[in-house]
């Protein structure tokens, strides 16, 4: 058994070189910690070999060499994979060690995982994060945090590296449940704001005039000057992509159903998505839900 260190650098392991992750784990490389990378792409590891990362063989590796441990990963299921497989998470992971899921997932997996990863006399916690690839790199996630408040303390400085704001939700599952929460409005924003765009272009106006005065008003908000303005230009690039959008819609659904409340709103946005992503632009970022509005209006 390896003793766990308690100075201020822990070790810290990452797993999930994706989009998000990539830049997130950089930015725990400029903070100064330690850090050991997996990901099932071996490619994606580069960026962070060449930063001097370790990359390690396999999951199980990441938590063997690794004070804390967090995974961000596309979906539910893969988050299991990577934890509770053979050559998991859990098979590497030491008495006291730290397991830090950062992905969007049900709060149902999150209290599975924090029950794995008691058996192994360690600590958990659920910590989706709100932003995309912009703040990712910036390192200004808002990171919303369920599970014990002394896990949360022993991980600020490393949670803190990656993100502005830190929300402590709660209890196990918490932070997660708040992360539906909070993707559930921004759904809602997309697909409200692209059809609003499509009714004053043909009623005739710049949708320019028509951004202006949410910005004038008491809609004001970043996400105009950011997405809306990015979605009058058609450019849906992906920072958070329409297939991932889609999935947090479902998990949605799944929560209110755990919860007993209906969604009937978001239940039609879902189904809007759903669309969306069979004509094709899954990998697109989830404004071109626009772009799928307009090919249905013709």
């Amino acid at each position: 058994m390896r003793p766990r260190k308690t100075t201020a650098r822990p070790t810290v392991g990452f797993i999930g070189l994706g989009t998000m992750g990539t830049p997130m784990a950089l930015n725990l490389l400029q903070a100064g910690f330690p850090l050991v990378v997996w990901n099932r792409t071996t490619s994606k590891t580069g960026p962070l070999k060449a930063a001097r990362a370790t990359v390690a063989a396999s999951p199980s590796a990441v938590a063997a060499a690794s004070d804390i441990t967090i995974t961000m990963l596309a979906q539910p299921h893969d988050v299991e994979e990577v934890v509770l497989a053979a050559r998991g998470v859990l098979a590497g992971l030491q008495p006291g060690s730290v397991l830090v899921d950062m992905s969007t997932v049900s709060p149902a997996t999150s209290r599975k995982l924090a029950a794995a990863v008691l058996t192994k006399q360690g600590e958990f916690l659920d910590a989706p994060v709100v932003g995309s690839k912009g703040p990712a790199t910036a390192g200004t996630l808002v990171i919303l945090v369920g599970g014990l408040s002394q896990t949360l303390d022993r991980c600020r400085p490393v949670l803190s590296a990656m993100g502005k704001t830190i929300v402590h939700a709660g209890g196990f599952g918490t932070g997660s449940s708040l992360k539906l929460a909070t993707n559930l409005m921004l759904a809602h924003l997309a697909i409200g704001f692209a059809e609003a765009l499509l009714l004053v272009q043909r009623a005739g106006i710049g949708p320019t005039k028509y951004l202006d005065v949410l910005q004038a008003s008491t809609f004001h908000s970043p996400w105009y000057q950011t997405k809306g303005a990015g979605m009058i230009q058609r450019d849906f690039s992906p920072h958070f992509a329409l297939k991932h959008m889609r999935k947090d819609l479902r998990l949605m659904g799944q929560l209110a159903a755990d919860v007993r409340i209906a969604l009937p709103v978001t239940e039609a946005i879902e189904q809007m998505f759903a669309q969306a992503e069979s004509a094709g632009l899954s990998e697109q970022d989830y404004s071109a839900i626009l772009g799928y509005l307009e090919g249905v209006q013709g």
